[in-house]
């Protein structure tokens, strides 16, 4: 029968993470995540806290305490917009695994899309963006900081995990958005 042979390349062991994201009372917060949890049902993931409402760029809402569940899954390529009941800062903390930071995540003309970081680290807004900004009508965090290419408006300078960006596009055709090669590092 022969000898077995077993070959083994340079792996690199990919360890569970935690992602915490902190949550502002009196406002819609714009939040994804960049970890893939093990359970990720929005009840699941967001079942410890204390929510008014979730919604999605597609106007699914989660509303635990009218048992509205319109989201199902939270979707690694979806940021979501969060508001919180009561009148305390909360902390959303999820286990799992990073997600692949390098996958397309579509962008659609016409929409108020949410678009989730999936980097580990913050990056410059104007070097996720590079080769889009013909693209880009306006990207706009949830403090009102602006990211609007074609007037070189730029007061949002950094994006960060745990964020979501609200994005229009510039025209009538979406995009299939990456982020920048070689920044999705799980180091």
């Amino acid at each position: 029968w022969g000898e077995i042979l077993t070959v083994v390349s340079q792996l690199e062991p990919i360890f569970s993470i935690v992602q915490d994201v902190e949550l502002d009372p009196y406002q819609i917060n714009m939040a994804s995540l960049h970890v893939a949890p093990e359970n990720n049902s929005v009840s699941s993931v967001l079942g410890g806290l204390d929510l008014l409402l979730v919604s999605n760029d597609g106007s699914d809402y989660y509303v635990p305490s009218y048992n509205v569940d319109q989201i199902g899954d939270m979707l690694e390529t979806e940021g979501y917009n969060v508001f919180l009941s009561g009148g305390d800062t909360q902390l959303l903390s999820v286990e799992g695994l990073p997600v692949d930071a390098n996958q397309t995540i579509g962008l659609d003309a016409f929409t108020m899309n949410l678009l989730p970081y999936l980097l580990q680290d913050c990056m410059a807004t104007s070097d996720v963006f590079a080769g889009y900004e013909d693209q880009l009508l306006i990207v706009k965090n949830d403090e009102s900081d602006y990211y609007v290419p074609s007037y070189n408006v730029e007061t949002l300078s950094e994006m960060c995990p745990g964020e979501g960006y609200a994005i229009f596009l510039n025209g009538s055709d979406g995009i299939d958005f990456t982020y920048p090669a070689g920044a999705a590092s799980y180091t």
